[in-house]
């Protein structure tokens, strides 16, 4: 019972605390939220990208 008190409590205090942003405050979080997605994006296809490059070098060595 007590972590369902402690779940609806998180639950409620997050909700409560979005639904009190302005527009400006809104539109700052959409902002961060758009720009951490974009450095993982980024992250993401210059690790995909080595690993080809390394793939492709090591098929040039064993040629």
């Amino acid at each position: 019972m007590e972590k369902t008190n402690v779940a609806a409590n998180y639950w409620i205090s997050l909700f409560t605390f979005f639904t009190g942003l302005s527009v400006n405050e809104w539109v700052a979080v959409g902002g961060l939220i758009i720009g951490v997605a974009t450095f993982l994006t980024n992250f993401w296809f210059k690790r995909e990208h080595l690993k080809i490059a390394r793939q492709q070098a090591q098929a040039g060595e064993n040629a």
